[in-house]
C-alpha cells in the first residue's frame, strides 16, 4: 500500500526528480462537520517565483482531504503547493504546502 505524504504547515515534504508521490492536504481543521468540500484545484509555483514544472494528476477529495499525485519537478529546488476547495457552507479555503525536490 502506498505511502500518502500530507502537508501541514510549516512541514516540507521531500521528493526526487524521477519520483511521482501521492499527497495529501488535510482540511479538517478548519471545516464543520458535516461540511462537505467540492472544486478541488492545485497549483504550484517556485519558491521565490517562477514557473512549475512540477506534474499534479489525480486530483480528488477523500473525506476532509484534497489527495493528487506530483511528478517531475528540478532537483534542488523548492515548490510551493497551492491546494483550493469550496466548501458546502459557500467558503473557498487555500491551503499551502512547501515541496523540496532533491537527489538523495
Amino acid at each position: 500500500m502506498a505511502t500518502t505524504n500530507e502537508f501541514t504547515a510549516p512541514q516540507l515534504i521531500t521528493k526526487q526528480p524521477g519520483e511521482k508521490r501521492k499527497v495529501s492536504m488535510d482540511f479538517s481543521n478548519w471545516v464543520n462537520t458535516g461540511t462537505t468540500l467540492s472544486g478541488p484545484t492545485i497549483a504550484s509555483e517556485l519558491v521565490g517565483g517562477g514557473a512549475s514544472d512540477l506534474a499534479i494528476s489525480s486530483i480528488v477529495i477523500s473525506g476532509k482531504k484534497v489527495v493528487c499525485f506530483i511528478d517531475a519537478g528540478t532537483n534542488a529546488k523548492n515548490y510551493e503547493v497551492k491546494f483550493t476547495v469550496t466548501t458546502s457552507d459557500g467558503e473557498t479555503l487555500q491551503g499551502t504546502g512547501m515541496l523540496r525536490v532533491i537527489n538523495k
